[in-house]
C-alpha cells in the first residue's frame, strides 16, 4: 500500500473511531463499568465480556516529544485522545552508530551503556506509569539485542558480519 494511501486511510479510521467512540460509549455505558486495567486483566484471563478485543494505535512523536516529561505529556494525550485500551510506550532511545565495527572481532569492544543514556527514556516511563498505572495497564516497547546490534552498526554491517562469523558477533 502507497504511503499516502495508508496514511489517509489511516486518518479516515481514525475519525470514525473517535467520531463513534462518544456514541457507543453512551450508548453501553454501565454504572458498574470497570476501568481499562481491570478490564485488560480480565481479558488475559478470559474472563471478560464477549466480544470484547483490546485495540490500541502506535506512532512515534516528533523529535521533541522522544524523551523525558515532554514524551510522557505526547504519549499520555494521545492516550487518552484516541481512548485506547492500554497505554504503549514507544522506545525513543538511539544508539548512535559506532566506526570501529569494521570486522565481526570488532564486536568485542562494545560495552554497554551506562544508566545515564537510559534516563531521559525512564524520566518518560517513570511519568506515564505513574499517571496511568490506576487506570490503564502500560505496556513498553523494548528492543532486543539484534535491534540495537542493527542500530549500532548498520544493518548491512551487522548482517555481513552475521554471515562472516556469527561467535565473535554473540560476543558484542
Amino acid at each position: 500500500m502507497k504511503r499516502n494511501t495508508f496514511l489517509k486511510t489511516s486518518l479516515l479510521g481514525m475519525g470514525a473511531l473517535i467520531a463513534g467512540r462518544d456514541l457507543l460509549a453512551s450508548s453501553t455505558r454501565n454504572p458498574m463499568q470497570v476501568n481499562k486495567r481491570e478490564r485488560m486483566l480480565q481479558w488475559l484471563e478470559g474472563k471478560s465480556e464477549p466480544g470484547y478485543t483490546p485495540a490500541a494505535f502506535f506512532l512515534h512523536f516528533d523529535a521533541e516529544h522522544k524523551l523525558g516529561a515532554a514524551a510522557a505529556e505526547r504519549h499520555l494525550e494521545y492516550f487518552r485522545y484516541t481512548d485506547m485500551d492500554f497505554v504503549k510506550i514507544q522506545y525513543e532511545q538511539e544508539y548512535t552508530p559506532v566506526d570501529f565495527l569494521k570486522k565481526p572481532t570488532d564486536w568485542a569492544k562494545l560495552s554497554p551503556k551506562k544508566l545515564a543514556f537510559y534516563e531521559p527514556q525512564l524520566e518518560a516511563v517513570r511519568e506515564i506509569v505513574r499517571a496511568a498505572k490506576k487506570d490503564a495497564l502500560v505496556i513498553m516497547t523494548l528492543y532486543s539485542p539484534f535491534m540495537w546490534a542493527g542500530h549500532t552498526a548498520t544493518l548491512p554491517v551487522l548482517q555481513r558480519h552475521m554471515e562472516e562469523d556469527p561467535e565473535a558477533v554473540k560476543r558484542g
